[in-house]
């Protein structure tokens, strides 16, 4: 046994030899040399590829390409990779004067219809970059312009304005609102002037138009919208200044949803829960006790404001708003 272990090592010791020797035989092609003038043309980090746009938005968007040899002038040709239904506009090239470090890609794409997503993919052709530099060189996004549906019935119940004075609690009002849905599931809910002043008396539900306590005089915007992100059960109300003040010393009201914008858990700081009705179409947001934040700007300037026990709630329906109320405020 032991002698066949000898000439087993001896026979692979020589096969490994003539590997190594017919490995030294292989010739390997060098790799290719960069052209001392290539221009060395990359898509900057700060892009953004991924754009969302309101329906009056331009139809259109500007990229920008950088350069690391900037001694000369130089066209960079531009590789449209994909697009869809052919909808961008994108330039051949792009042009760097001498010295020049930057230059813009404007992105056209006038046929854009609301509401549907249309994605691209591009790259600079070959020669006109260093692949041996670590920057992007292929780039690919999409973008969306927004459709706004209106929402019939808004019934906004505030939980905010009474962290910062105390007010009634519960008051109720109508308001005006839209959503939006995402081609990932996503949507949107946008309340328009939310804080907007009563004009009437409440009606026999005991809701108002508006908010009864300002009118007017107490406005400082009259174009607020305040932007709810759903992204399945759960929602996010943006920070925003409303557009109105109750005390002129203090300044305009400011709110949102507190995880976020203050240290801790969404355990500290739930966000609003989304239900919808048997339809699938939304019921109700509900922003429990500690999910948002209400201030002022004097206060809010100096990173002050506070947690909204009460909650605040928007129904999409009266008989869902009169169910809610009936279980949490009657006796």
């Amino acid at each position: 046994m032991k002698t066949i272990n000898k000439y087993f090592l001896m026979a692979l010791a020589g096969a490994l030899l003539s590997f190594t020797a017919c490995s030294d035989d292989i010739e390997r092609e060098p790799s290719p040399v960069v052209d001392p003038n290539c221009p060395g043309a990359y898509f900057s980090a700060d892009n953004n590829y991924a754009l969302e746009l309101e329906p009056e938005a331009a139809l259109e968007m500007t990229l920008t390409v950088g350069r690391t040899n900037t001694e000369s002038a130089a066209t960079v040709s531009v590789e449209v990779l994909s697009n869809t239904e052919n909808v961008f506009e994108v330039p051949e090239t792009v042009t760097f004067e001498a010295g020049e470090a930057e230059a813009p890609l404007t992105i056209k794409f006038p046929n854009a219809e609301i509401g549907v997503s249309y994605s691209y993919a591009l790259k600079f052709t070959e020669g006109s970059y260093n692949p041996y530099v670590d920057q992007q060189t292929y780039v690919s996004g999409n973008i969306i312009r927004i459709k706004w549906n209106p929402i019939e019935t808004a019934i906004y119940t505030d939980g905010i304005v009474s962290a910062i004075y105390g007010v009634e609690y519960p008051l109720s009002w109508y308001i005006s609102a839209e959503y939006a849905e995402f081609p990932d599931g996503s949507m949107r809910v946008r309340m328009l002037n939310p804080y907007k002043g009563a004009t009437e008396n409440p009606d026999a539900n005991g809701i108002y138009n508006g908010y009864p306590y300002v009118d007017e005089s107490m406005t400082v915007n009259d174009n607020v919208k305040v932007q709810i992100d759903i992204n399945g059960k759960e929602a996010m109300m943006q920070p925003t200044y409303l557009g109105v003040f109750l005390n002129s010393d203090d300044g305009e009201l400011v709110g949102g949803s507190a995880y976020g914008l203050f240290q801790g858990t969404k355990d500290d700081f739930p966000l609003g829960v989304v239900s919808l009705n048997g339809d699938n179409e939304l019921e109700s947001i509900v922003f429990g006790p500690n999910s948002l934040f209400g201030s002022v700007k004097t206060l809010f300037d100096q990173g002050r404001a506070g947690i909204s026990t009460n909650p605040t709630t928007l129904f999409f329906s009266l008989d869902a708003w009169e169910e809610y109320m009936e279980a949490n405020f009657t006796e």
